[in-house]
């Protein structure tokens, strides 16, 4: 079992271009499961005491990716039972500081909220691992990137991300913009103000931008929040003024996303080779949380399984869900590998 790979990678990537078609390209350089024999712990509290499955929880959006990973590993472990019961992205965090499941799926980063009582608890933090890139489109209700919105009837047509941060943020290094022409349009777009919309800074969408386009700083005064991409797109439909954050991939007739420019000068609108390439601002990451204790080496269960879940084999199966999640790159997929040393 040791010295192959749990199936023939040729007749396994053909199996599943067959059945879903090749909607993501995957990158050759990945490397094949080898699969290593794992026991579990027999201390273990993520085990069910009815079925005797080694449960996963969290995001309910993974289900697919998960149930076809399990079977996987099944074939190459028999002797061990996985199950998924997916309540929802707020219940990982709870699930895997009290050890009720191995992982906790996540289509966000942990936040300050939860980290405080998992540290408490536990002791040290969950170990994060990225799985995934995030979908393109809310269709298939996952977890996706984000774009910049505005009105079909303001003639800008491209921001940077610092520009995206003085408007809806307070406190920028370069000042703070609350007019359009400070932006460079002109005639009456000149002196008409800015309405941004987005969610809370504790939501998802809104603690990924204070982590990492924000820089923690306060929301601008003017910023109206909403509950959802829903919410937010159909205020700015409504609104000429207005402008937001919201999933990539909204498509109404009334709304424009806007090209996102880069250091380089080049602009990005988040296309999935953008997003995987690490070219677009707002791509973000699907996770798998693993609860480690002070001192103690990850789960050896958890270790093999995400063993598989970042090879050929496990990155095929997001590459083969046309609209799903993006697979990693080979030296994507190493940089987590290496974290479970």
């Amino acid at each position: 079992m040791a010295n192959k790979p749990c199936l023939p990678l040729a007749a396994f990537l053909l199996a599943l271009s067959a059945s879903a078609g090749a909607a993501a390209p995957l990158d050759p350089a990945l490397p094949a499961y080898v699969p290593q024999p794992v026991k579990v712990p027999a201390t273990a509290g993520y085990v069910d005491r009815r079925t005797g499955a080694a449960m996963i929880g969290g995001a309910e959006h993974v289900a697919t990716a998960v149930g076809e990973w399990n079977a996987l590993f099944a074939a190459s472990h028999p002797d061990i039972v996985l199950g998924f019961d997916g309540k929802g992205t707020s219940s990982a965090v709870p699930l895997l500081m009290h050890d009720k499941i191995l992982f906790g799926a996540m289509g966000r980063a942990i936040n300050a909220i939860e980290l405080v009582p998992y540290r408490k608890i536990v002791g040290r933090d969950a170990l994060e691992i990225r799985i995934a890139h995030t979908a393109a489109t809310p269709d298939g209700h996952l977890a996706t990137s984000l774009a910049v919105y505005v009105n079909r009837a303001n003639p800008l047509t491209q921001l940077t991300a610092a520009q995206v941060s003085q408007i809806l943020s307070v406190g920028n290094p370069g000042g703070d913009v609350s007019r359009w022409g400070q932006l460079g349009l002109s005639g009456e777009w000149r002196a008409r103000a800015i309405h941004p919309y987005g969610t809370a800074a504790y939501t998802g969408f809104g603690d990924y931008l204070q982590r990492e386009h924000f820089q923690g700083r306060a929301l601008a005064p003017n910023h109206e929040e909403l509950g959802n991409t829903a919410a937010i797109t159909g205020r700015i439909a409504q609104d000429p003024a207005g402008i937001g954050v919201a999933a990539l991939g909204v498509r109404h007739p009334q709304l424009r996303q806007l090209a996102i420019v880069g250091a380089d000068g080049q602009a990005a609108t988040g296309t999935d080779a953008e997003v995987v390439a690490g070219r677009y601002p707002y791509g973000r990451y699907v996770y798998l949380y693993v609860r480690r204790l002070p001192g103690q080496a990850v789960d050896p269960l958890a270790k093999e399984y995400l063993r598989l879940v970042l090879s050929r084999e496990g990155q095929a199966i997001l590459a083969a869900q046309a609209g799903g999640y993006l697979p990693l790159t080979a030296a994507q997929a190493r940089t987590e590998l290496e974290k479970l040393e």
